[in-house]
Formats: C-alpha cells, structure tokens, sequence
C-alpha cells in the first residue's frame, strides 16, 4: 500500500501544472527602464504626504492609502518631460500584486503593467483588458461597470487594479497637477 501511495505522489508530482501562483514578471529597475524606453535620464522623487494630502488623494481615489510615503518616477530626454511612473503594491484577494501606471505630463494613463500577482495566474488580466486604461484621466466613472470593464471570474483582480489607477491619478493630481514638484 505504501508503494502505491509513493507512486501517486510521483506521477502527481510530474503531472501536476506547473507554477499556478506567485510570478514576478519585471523587477523594478526593468519595469522603470520599459516605461521610459527613449529616457536618456530617470529620476525618482521622493515625497511624505502631509494629512492634507493624503485626505485629499483618498477622497479623489475613493480607497484609503496605506502609506504616506510616495515615490515617483520621471522620465525625460534631455530638458523633454516624457512622462510619470508610479508603483504600486496592494491584496488583490488574500495575495499581492504589484502594478506601475505610466502616465503623461498632462496625466492620462500611457501603460499599465503587472510587475508581480500572486494569486493564481487565472485571474490574471490579460494585455487587451489592461489597455482599456490607455488615455484615461481620473474621472468619477473611472470604475468596474463604469468606464471599466469587469473581469468574468476576475472581479477582485478588476476591482483592485482600477483601485491602484484611481490612486496613481489621484497622486498626480495632488502632488504633480497642483505644483507640488
């Protein structure tokens, strides 16, 4: 009986599918770079919310913030702004994700990409659902069943990374839009 316990385990073991859950995809210094592909220069600002701001940016974004500390990162090629990037981790369900929204000067969403999810990769958003934040700013119907389309047996993967959106433009409009920097 024993033998027979031990030879499940092993054919289970190599016809079980691989790696359903934890995948990093971009290391932050990768992800930066793909975000500014024609950036001759990179920098990152550093900035700790006063309570006014962070009010300011959870009232616009519709959630709270975790942390008051903000990095973002700004593209450029020679003295020509190219655009923002901010980072942002958060629990889609009981797991992390890490998300960076690229957005313009003016502050429309340029890109969206998944850096790392740990929830398993079937409720992963595909490249054509993420591209529905292309050219977004932050607007009231900027929501799932709003200007966003759900997810089908992804709705908590949809829900948080719209969140993540809202958050990212509500930071550029407070710290970036009202002369912050």
């Amino acid at each position: 009986m024993r033998v027979v316990i031990i030879l499940i385990l092993i054919v289970l073991a190599f016809t079980a599918p691989a790696d359903l859950t934890a995948k990093v995809f971009y290391a932050k210094d990768e992800a930066i770079r793909a975000a500014f592909p024609e950036a001759d220069v990179i920098e990152s600002q550093v900035f700790f919310l006063t309570d006014d701001q962070k009010k300011q940016v959870e009232t616009l974004a519709r959630t709270p913030l975790d942390s008051k500390l903000v990095t973002i990162y700004i593209g450029k090629r020679g003295q020509k702004l190219l655009g923002y990037a901010m980072i942002d981790a958060h629990t889609v369900r009981t797991l992390p994700e890490a998300v960076m929204v690229v957005f313009t000067p003016d502050g429309r969403v340029s890109s969206t990409l998944i850096l790392a999810f740990y929830e398993p990769l079937d409720y992963l958003p595909n490249e054509r659902w993420l591209k529905q934040f292309d050219q977004v700013r932050l607007t009231p119907d900027l929501r799932v069943g709003g200007k966003i389309a759900g997810i089908t047996g992804a709705t908590l993967t949809a829900r948080a990374m719209t969140t993540s959106v809202r958050k990212v433009l509500a930071l550029y409009q407070v710290l970036i839009a009202k002369g912050e920097r």
